[in-house]
C-alpha cells in the first residue's frame, strides 16, 4: 500500500483531548437545549440563581463546581438582546470576572486572562455603565494573570488602568512595583546583551581587518620576491623580450610586404587618376582613406545592382501572374458564352484557395500608386534641386514632389473564400504581411517617375563607370517604408479605412525644409494607401 504525506497536515488530538472537547460539546448542546426552552425572563431568573450558587461553592472551596456555574450562567444570559442590556451586564460583569478569579486560584492563567478580558471588553462600552470597582477588579485579575504568564508589558499596563481607578489598591500597587522591577531586570538583561554583541561584532572586525592586513604582506612579500627573481635573471641572462622580438620578426616582415603592395597601388591609381585629369594623391594615409571611401562606394553599388536584380526578378513573376490572370479571364469567359452546365449540388462546407488572385489584384493596386504636392515654392524647389540623387538636373518653375510606392519588399500569408451555408453570404479570410517601399522624389507636374528594372539596367548602361542607379525613382528625395504585420480580415478597423502602416525612413533629406514637406507628402501617401486596402478588402 502508499502512505500518502499531507504537508501542514495538524497532528491528531490525543485521547484526552478528544474526550475534553466530546465532553464540552455535549455540554453546549444542553444547555443550548435548555436554553431554548427558557423565556428571556427565565434565563435571566435561572443565570441569577446559578451565580450565587456558584458564589457559595466558592467561598467553600469547591473551584470545580463554582466554574461549572459560572459558565452555565454566562452560556444563559450571553444571548440575550439588547432590550435587556442592564440585566445582561448586571450579571455578566461579576461572572466574568468570578469565573477569572476561579482560574486564578487553579492557576489556569491563559483562561483567567480571557475571562476577565470579557468582562473588561464589557466595561469599555460607555452605554453598559459598568461600575469603575468592578472594571478594576476584572483588571487587576488580568494583570496577574499576565504576570503568571510573564508578560510583563501587559500586566503593566493593567495594573497601571486599575491603579488609575482605584488609587488606594495597595494590592496593585504591590504587583506593579513587581512588575516594573522585572521588566526594569529584562531591559538591564537586553541592554547588556546589546553591549556584549556589540562587543563581539568589534571584535569580529578587529580579526578581519588583521587577518587582511597580514594577507596583504604576505602579497606584498610574495610580488617583491617576484620582482627581485626576475631583475636576477635580467642581470645574469639574455633580454626579457628578446624571444618575442624573434617571434614578431615574421610578422614585421609580412606587414613591410602588404606596406610595399599598398605603395604600388597607390603609384598606380596616381597614373590612372591623372588620365582621368584628377590630382593626385601622395600621402599614403589620405590614400588609404580614399581607398576605403572607394570599398564603401563599391559595396553599395553591388547591393543596389542585387536589389535591381531582385527586382527584375519579381517584375516577371508579376508579369507571369497577369498573364495567368488573363488565361483564367478568358476561360471564364468562354465558359459563359458556352452552354449553361448544371450546378451540383453543393456540400455544407466550401473552401475556394484564392491567395494568388487576393495577391496578384493587391499587387496591381498598391504598385506604382503615388501622390503629388502642390507645385513647391521656386525657392524650395530650388533647395530640393541641390539635395536630390542627381544634383541639379532639375530647375526651373513648376516643379512638385511625387511619394511613389516603388516595391512590395514583404506579401507572405494566405487568403480564401469559405462557404458555410449555400443560403448565407460566404466568409472572406486574409491574413497578410504587408511590407511596402516608398520613395519621395522632385519632378514635373505629370512626369513619371517610377523605373521598371529593365530601365534601371539600361540607365546603368550608359554611364561610363556601369554603376547602378541609387534608387528607383528619378531625382530622389527621401525613401522608406509602410509595414504592418497582421493585415488580416479578424483585425478590421472599425471605420474599414485605418489599417495600421508603421512608417520607417531609411533615406533621409539633409534639407530640413525639404524634408517636413516630403513627410507630409509621405503622411498623404500613407492615407492614400489606407484607402486602397480598404478598396481591395
Amino acid at each position: 500500500f502508499t502512505i500518502h504525506i499531507i504537508p501542514n497536515m495538524p497532528a491528531p488530538d490525543s485521547y484526552q483531548d478528544y474526550q475534553r472537547k466530546k465532553a464540552v460539546k455535549e455540554w453546549e448542546e444542553k444547555l443550548e437545549s435548555q436554553r431554548k426552552s427558557l423565556s428571556n425572563a427565565q434565563r435571566i431568573e435561572r443565570a441569577t440563581e446559578w451565580k450565587r450558587i456558584g458564589n457559595d461553592k466558592f467561598k467553600s472551596g469547591n473551584l470545580p463546581e463554582a466554574c461549572g456555574y459560572y459558565r452555565e450562567a454566562i452560556f444563559y444570559i450571553d444571548t440575550l438582546g439588547d432590550v435587556f442590556r442592564k440585566e445582561k451586564c448586571e450579571l455578566l460583569m461579576p461572572l466574568y470576572s468570578n469565573l477569572g478569579q476561579v482560574y486564578l486560584r487553579q492557576e489556569a492563567w491563559t483562561e483567567a486572562a480571557e475571562a476577565c478580558g470579557k468582562a473588561i471588553d464589557l466595561a469599555g462600552v460607555a452605554k453598559n455603565q459598568i461600575p469603575g470597582s468592578l472594571h478594576a477588579k476584572a483588571l487587576f485579575r488580568r494583570g496577574v494573570a499576565n504576570v503568571a504568564l510573564e508578560r510583563w508589558q501587559d500586566a503593566k499596563e493593567d495594573l497601571q488602568r486599575t491603579l488609575k481607578l482605584q488609587p488606594k489598591s495597595e494590592e496593585a500597587a504591590e504587583q506593579l512595583k513587581v512588575v516594573e522591577g522585572r521588566l526594569d531586570d529584562i531591559k538591564k538583561r537586553l541592554e547588556a546583551e546589546r553591549l556584549a554583541e556589540k562587543e563581539e561584532e568589534r571584535k569580529r572586525r578587529k580579526q578581519t581587518l588583521e587577518e587582511q592586513r597580514r594577507q596583504e604582506r604576505l602579497v606584498r612579500a610574495k610580488e617583491k620576491q617576484q620582482m627581485e627573481t626576475a631583475f636576477k635573471k635580467l642581470s645574469e641572462g639574455s633580454m626579457l623580450y628578446e624571444q618575442r622580438e624573434k617571434e614578431m620578426e615574421p610578422v614585421r616582415q609580412k606587414e613591410a610586404e602588404k606596406r610595399r603592395t599598398l605603395e604600388l597601388e597607390q603609384n598606380l591609381t596616381n597614373i590612372l587618376d591623372e588620365a582621368k585629369g584628377v590630382g593626385r594623391t601622395d600621402d599614403f594615409e589620405k590614400f588609404m582613406a580614399k581607398k576605403l571611401e572607394r570599398s564603401r562606394e563599391q559595396c553599395t553599388d553591388l547591393d543596389q545592382k542585387k536589389k535591381i536584380l531582385d527586382k527584375k526578378t519579381k517584375e516577371e513573376q508579376w508579369d507571369e501572374d497577369d498573364s495567368w490572370k488573363q488565361l483564367r479571364e478568358q476561360h471564364r469567359q468562354k465558359r459563359l458564352q458556352e452552354e449553361q452546365i448544371p450546378t451540383p449540388a453543393r456540400n455544407t462546407w466550401e473552401t475556394k484557395e484564392v491567395a494568388r488572385w487576393c495577391e496578384q489584384r493587391l499587387r496591381e493596386m498598391l504598385l506604382h500608386s503615388f501622390v503629388d504636392s502642390e507645385e513647391l515654392d521656386p525657392r524650395l524647389a530650388e533647395t530640393a534641386a541641390t539635395v536630390t540623387d542627381e544634383p541639379n538636373a532639375l530647375s526651373g518653375r513648376g516643379l512638385v514632389m511625387k511619394a511613389v510606392v516603388t516595391d512590395i519588399l514583404k506579401l507572405e500569408g494566405d487568403a480564401a473564400v469559405i462557404r458555410l451555408n449555400p443560403h448565407k453570404p460566404p466568409l472572406h479570410f486574409f491574413d497578410y504581411f504587408l511590407k511596402l517601399e516608398w520613395e519621395v522624389s522632385l519632378a514635373k507636374p505629370g512626369e513619371e517617375v517610377y523605373r521598371s528594372a529593365e530601365e534601371l539596367i539600361s540607365s546603368a548602361a550608359k554611364v561610363d563607370d556601369g554603376k547602378a542607379p541609387k534608387s528607383i525613382t528619378k531625382h530622389r528625395l527621401m525613401a522608406g517604408t509602410l509595414k504592418n504585420k497582421e493585415f488580416t480580415s479578424d483585425d478590421t478597423p472599425e471605420d474599414g479605412i485605418s489599417w495600421p502602416l508603421a512608417r520607417k525612413i531609411k533615406k533621409s533629406c539633409e534639407a530640413q525644409e525639404v524634408s517636413v514637406v516630403a513627410g507630409e507628402l509621405v503622411d498623404k501617401l500613407r492615407s492614400h494607401i489606407q484607402g486602397v486596402l480598404s478598396g481591395w478588402v
